[in-house]
């Protein structure tokens, strides 16, 4: 095992450190002190607190624990960790409580049209407290797929001094020797047990020891891909992306993340200072270094639209960083180690040391750092050793781990995760669905033949509405044997878990007149990784044709937020956000 440095070696900046002197003001100065201030004193003393406590910088711990989601579930004793260094420092600590969810119950059904719309209400659920409540600074736990890009979306909103504190992953599983996780039994159950091809003794097995302890899954899905990327765009301590949920070295996270938060509300340092379009480039090149989930493209096209820096950060920079960005890490679902391997070769850190002519080393980091300052404890962690992170000489793969793909099928953006688990390029007739609930049972059915390109179309922001994960289908294809006999386009989204080749996002959806709207079945379809193209071989005068005759389905029940996501979601080329004025769906 390698030895990764403690966060406890790496100095906290703020106070007087460094020539620095403290701010003598804060927001809730205004508010709290003072005879003006008694009435809202007055309720924080019902609860406890004292004159002295309320005199304070006021902390908010945004603590998204909860019983329906491994990854959230030790958030509960990791937020005392950060009360004892709020307290340390001075300020005063205040927790609320907030959604979070784990979309794996709702696996191919029609629910998993909620998925990504928790993300946006997440940031609106801290956004409407943070404002009301009124607090100086804010520290929010987060670890599952849509929790950690909410948060990062509401404290680009509120712009108050912020950290992002991951909860960490799980521990790998074990079954009958090997290592094992969530997405080995996924595979069987929606592959091989449909198809009678599964051992019911091994999926007993393997239910008991794919998710061993609280955490994130711990393979590259799209939870962890967000915690290394928030620590990637400097909004978390160092290493807080990939240390171990249960450990002594998450606790000491959780501390040291209390008193980094109160040193920021000292220094007036908020969100926005840090997160700027250099950091959203680290932030990007890091992802693609990663082979990350290609949701993470989704959330960080999010967050670049809500910081206003879509001329700077838009599917057009994802292109070049893909195609100027290697693939360095070696970690499942497309490689061959586990995140616990990862974070003890040195973590994010370490793909960034790897990175650092690519990368923009004076972009800062919410502990008062630079990312230079990431590169050099991330080499001193490669220099005792790697398996995980490769070298830029010798990478993984030579491009990014995801690659945006164009053509008539989509003429803006689509997305596909591109390495070597993958086959390079599909050429075969279309079988077209309208959900991927349609598509999953015909497959099981034995109603897709080898050689087809299963279309899921109106899966997207506004078509589903919510822009379903379609992983259920390409988890039922590696199950029955099919990857690589087999590819899937859809305008939906794929999980970090999903193998074989998929082609996902594709924008403009199906709803608002994309191409995939006019496919019929048995139109040829060509898929080229390398070529970055996504093309159906029809003429143009047949596509004018069917254009003119193409009508909108009858929309698909969506209540409650479904709904707005129906009228006010934006394309998945500008992050899908729900937004009061959706910006028109042809706009970079």
């Amino acid at each position: 095992m390698i030895s990764v440095p403690s966060v406890a070696n790496f100095n906290l900046i703020g106070g007087k450190e460094n020539g620095m002197a403290k701010k003598k003001e804060w927001k809730t100065q205004k508010y709290y002190h003072g005879p003006a201030g008694a009435h809202r004193r007055a309720v924080y003393k019902a609860m406890g607190y004292t004159t002295d406590d309320l005199s304070r910088p006021l902390i908010a711990i945004v603590n998204t624990w909860g019983e329906v989601c491994p990854g959230h579930y030790h958030l509960d004793h990791l937020t005392r960790t950060v009360r004892d260094g709020i307290w340390k420092k001075g300020g005063t600590p205040l927790e609320f409580t907030a959604i979070s969810q784990c979309p794996t119950a709702s696996l191919g059904e029609p629910m998993m049209r909620y998925d990504l719309p928790t993300r946006d209400l997440l940031a609106f659920d801290i956004e409407a407290i943070i404002e009301q409540q009124i607090f100086d600074g804010m520290v929010i736990l987060v670890s599952c797929d849509k929790v950690v890009p909410g948060a990062l979306l509401a404290a680009a909103r509120l712009n108050l001094p912020s950290l992002i504190l991951p909860g960490g992953c799980m521990e790998v599983g074990s079954c009958e020797g090997e290592q094992v996780s969530l997405s080995d039994l996924d595979e069987i159950i929606f592959g091989a047990l449909p198809a009678g091809k599964a051992d019911l003794k091994k999926i007993e097995l393997l239910e008991d020891a794919v998710c061993p302890s609280a955490g994130a899954c711990p393979i590259m899905g799209t939870a962890n891909t967000m915690q290394c990327l928030a620590e990637a765009v400097g909004l978390t301590l160092p290493f807080a992306g990939t240390a171990r949920a249960v450990s002594a070295e998450r606790l000491r996270l959780g501390k040291a993340s209390g008193e980094a938060i109160v040193k920021m509300v000292l220094r007036g340092e908020t969100a926005r200072s840090i997160l700027s379009a250099k950091n959203l480039e680290n932030m990007l090149r890091v992802c693609m270094a990663l082979g990350g989930s290609t949701n993470g493209i989704l959330h960080v096209l999010a967050l670049a639209r809500e910081l206003g820096l879509e001329k700077e950060i838009n599917i057009e920079k994802v292109d070049h960083f893909s195609r100027t960005t290697p693939g360095l890490a070696d970690v499942r679902p497309v490689g061959k180690y586990f995140l616990p391997d990862f974070h003890e070769d040195g973590g994010v850190p370490a793909i960034m040391a790897e990175l650092k002519p690519l990368l923009h080393l004076k972009a800062k980091g919410a502990d008062g750092r630079l990312a230079a300052d990431w590169v050099k404890s991330g080499k001193e962690c490669l220099q005792k050793g790697r398996r995980t992170v490769r070298t830029l000489d010798e990478p993984l793969v030579a491009h990014g781990g995801i690659a945006v793909l164009k053509g008539n099928l989509a003429p803006i953006s689509s997305l596909a995760r591109m390495l070597n688990n993958t086959i390079p390029s599909h050429r075969g007739p279309a079988r077209c669905f309208n959900s991927q609930e349609e598509a999953v049972a015909a497959l099981k059915k034995g109603k897709v033949k080898e050689g087809e390109v299963i279309v899921v179309r109106y899966a997207g922001p506004r078509g589903a509405p919510g822009m379903p994960d379609i992983y259920a289908l390409l988890a039922t294809v590696v199950g029955m044997g099919l990857e690589g006999q087999l590819a899937v386009v859809t305008d939906g989204r794929f999980s970090g878990f999903a193998r074989g080749l998929g082609v996902c996002q594709v924008s403009p959806e199906a709803a608002v007149g994309g191409s995939l709207a006019l496919l019929k079945d048995g139109d040829v379809v060509s898929i080229n990784l390398p070529d970055h193209s996504l093309n159906a071989e029809i003429p143009d005068e047949e596509w004018k044709l069917r254009r003119e005759k193409w009508r909108l389905p009858q929309m698909k029940n969506a209540p409650g937020i479904l709904g707005l996501f129906a009228v006010n979601a934006e394309q998945a080329h500008q992050g899908a956000r729900l937004v009061a004025h959706p910006a028109p769906w042809d706009k970079i």
